[in-house]
């Protein structure tokens, strides 16, 4: 039997359609079934919305649709969803150069990821989790901080989580940065101080930290910011809040919640 020219024609652009890729959505992400299933969004760019918090003015404009945040396939072109869609994906596609708090495996237990940037931008720690930010991170997520103080340079490095009126990416991460020497000079002169509790600091009253007098890893410190969110000082909004871990120049770590206007990074980032 003789096929028709374009019989074949068709059927060959019917297989073209089958067999290409969508973009990779949120429960594939979630479930880290992306290698071989789905492409990576390419980098997004779009959506601008005014997302009123804590009285600021002028109101925040930010590159997605929903203020009340979080990745959900609505926003997969929104630039603020980049690290998920794009970022997080990418790394997630390539499993042996990404480094991860436990095995990146389809259906698996949700892993805390290491994104590593090109030079001059910040690496983040996110997570496979649907996790918008520092609003929903309670007790039962403080691998984040552990996997983030095994990945930062601790000499020169700082961690910051921001609040959500100063963050400009709705998933969840946080920031290894270049360490503020001014702060790490500032802490280090601090002689009493609580390991225990989140305490506000004389020197800085928008800074409440505990110190630990060793160069060691900070454990239970989501619970306690967590706790500080829900129940704030008085006269501190609650998504003003940030949080961060560095050391002084004795060596000592700090984890402190921050409560000023341009979040944590403004205190224990190099700028």
């Amino acid at each position: 039997m003789q096929i028709k020219p374009t019989l074949v024609a068709l059927l060959s652009a019917s297989l073209i359609d089958f067999g290409a890729a969508a973009n990779c959505n949120t429960s594939q992400l979630i479930h880290m079934d992306v290698i071989g299933t789905c492409d990576c969004s390419p980098e997004p760019k779009g959506c601008s919305t005014p997302c009123p918090g804590c009285g600021v003015s002028p109101v925040p404009t930010k590159n997605i649709r929903n203020c009340n945040g979080g990745c959900e396939d609505s926003e997969s072109d929104c630039a603020a969803c980049g690290i998920w869609f794009h970022t997080l994906c990418n790394c997630l596609q390539h499993p042996l150069n990404c480094q991860n708090s436990g095995t990146i495996q389809k259906y698996g237990a949700p892993v805390w990821v290491l994104l590593e940037t090109p030079p001059g931008d910040h690496n983040l720690v996110t997570t496979t989790q649907f996790l918008p930010g520092i609003r929903q991170m309670n007790a039962g997520h403080d691998e984040a901080w552990l996997f983030a103080q095994q990945k930062f340079d601790k000499t020169s490095e700082a961690l910051a989580m921001n609040p959500v009126v100063v963050r400009t990416m709705e998933q969840v991460h946080i920031h290894l940065c270049p360490h503020n020497t001014t702060t790490a000079t500032m802490l280090g002169k601090i002689t009493s101080f609580s390991s225990s509790k989140l305490v506000q600091l004389a020197d800085d009253k928008e800074m409440y930290c505990l110190g630990i007098d060793h160069s060691v890893d900070v454990k239970g410190f989501a619970g306690l910011v967590a706790d500080f969110i829900n129940n704030p000082p008085p006269g501190v909004c609650k998504d003003m809040v940030g949080a961060a871990i560095m050391e002084d120049d004795k060596s000592r770590r700090w984890a402190c919640a921050t409560t000023n206007r341009h979040g944590p990074l403004a205190k224990v980032c190099f700028h």
